[in-house]
């Protein structure tokens, strides 16, 4: 069934989502978010001394069965690339994961086992990632366009990683196999790439034209999602809001929170203030009845950090009560990038000296000992505390130079200086 037969009813409005210009509505972008709610491949951004470290480690106690060995290598490049993007070394991030490409293809050579060929999608990913972050949105598309040509009956030649279409043929179909996951995986990436670079007319196109995956709830609610936010942004007010308003309702329990959310947005670019403060409000307590239970997930923090901007966007100070009630919560599971955007967003919108003073205390502690180097942070400490001094790449993460050494056989200060 596609997405205009799910409501049969009102087909007649939903078609008109490729309607002439006339019928679009006018939309304030402050509501509307492109990064995804999906619950899809999120990892805890930790800081980035400790993780390096912990990856480290993990190197040095790999496994010595083949398979779980090649696993536990090409996660390590993931990892790695992942810090070094975090640290702001974008080229580094791309040796690295054409390193993974490489150990991948070497595992799968002296195992004789080409089922660990699989394993190179993952730093494949990594690498189309990165270029989404890095702006280069063709490039990045690019990657996920060659892996989806295994389901297409084409091999795959990137780097080291060859997989032919006889060895797909042998390792890929079958239930619950590989075939599925990659499939599944490619969509994902290519929706929250065309949303992040802001290709909403082609991201509605694919969401439209995919069809329902029940067996995949995940890449369900991320085609959901893309469809309605790409409904939001071209203007098309109408259909948005039946749609949202219908997904809201019949949603899992487990995913409702991403449409309801969506919904209160829709509302509020389209003019309805009222109604998107409503649901806002209904959300609010769900997210402190989740996170009074407790322990809160990372999926759990996500959302309430949604709900606080979307709150703090309608001008309600609910949205400092709230931050300061899920700041402890994201502190302690240790995702930096989410505490600080609590911080920063308790600072803009609370008064009183005391929740000031502990935000600034939390920010000092990101800026200072993180390892990461977030633009509004930074610009909230000097304007009470004067210029940051600048840390070094050692300081930010001591691990991370050993790390890459052993990934890549070389340290990443002789690309500093090949560069110069």
């Amino acid at each position: 069934m596609s997405l205009l037969e799910e409501v049969p009813v009102r087909r007649n409005a939903l078609q008109s989502a490729n309607g002439p210009a006339s019928s679009r509505r006018r939309v304030d972008g402050r509501f509307i978010t492109d990064e995804p709610l999906a619950p899809y491949d999120r990892h805890v951004r930790r800081e980035l001394a400790s993780w390096s470290a912990e990856v480290l480690q993990r190197l040095d106690t790999a496994p010595e069965d083949p398979m779980e060995r090649a696993a536990a290598l090409a996660r390590a490049h993931q990892d790695a690339a992942l810090l070094a993007s975090s640290l702001g070394r974008p080229n580094e991030a791309r040796l690295i994961c054409h390193a993974g490409l490489d150990c991948v293809a070497e595992q799968a050579e002296t195992s004789g086992d080409t089922s660990v060929l699989l394993l190179g999608f993952g730093p494949l990913v990594e690498l189309s990632r990165l270029d989404a972050r890095l702006g280069r949105t063709d490039e990045a598309l690019g990657v996920l366009e060659r892996l989806s040509g295994l389901l297409r009956g084409q091999g795959l030649v990137f780097g080291a990683l060859t997989v032919s279409p006889a060895t797909w043929a042998r390792i890929g179909p079958g239930e619950g196999g590989a075939e599925g996951a990659l499939a599944s995986m490619v969509a994902i990436e290519t929706l929250r790439t065309l949303l992040g670079s802001g290709r909403h007319e082609a991201a509605l196109e694919i969401a439209r034209s995919q069809a329902p995956a029940p067996a995949d709830p995940v890449l369900e609610a991320m085609r959901r999602e893309a469809y309605l936010v790409s409904l939001c942004r071209l203007g098309r007010g109408e259909q948005a809001l039946l749609v949202a308003a219908l997904w809201a309702a019949e949603a899992h329990p487990i995913r409702r929170p991403i449409f309801e959310i969506r919904h209160a947005e829709a509302l509020a670019a389209f003019g309805d203030p009222v109604r998107a403060h409503a649901i806002t409000e209904e959300c609010v307590r769900r997210v402190e009845s989740r996170l009074a239970a407790g322990p809160a997930t990372l999926f759990d923090l996500t959302i309430a950090a949604r709900v606080s901007r979307l709150l703090a966007t309608l001008g309600d100070p609910l949205a400092a009560e709230l931050c300061r009630t899920t700041l402890p919560a994201a502190t302690s599971l240790g995702d930096v990038p989410l505490a600080a955007e609590l911080a920063l967003r308790i600072l803009a919108m609370d008064r009183r000296p005391e929740e000031r003073a502990e935000a600034l205390e939390a920010l000092r502690a990101i800026a200072t000992g993180s390892g990461y180097r977030i633009p509004a942070v930074e610009r909230a400490i000097e304007a009470e505390d004067g210029p940051l001094l600048a840390r070094s790449l050692k300081e930010r993460a001591p691990s991370y130079p050993r790390l890459f050494e052993r990934l890549l056989g070389f340290p990443p200060e002789a690309l500093d200086r090949s560069s110069k």
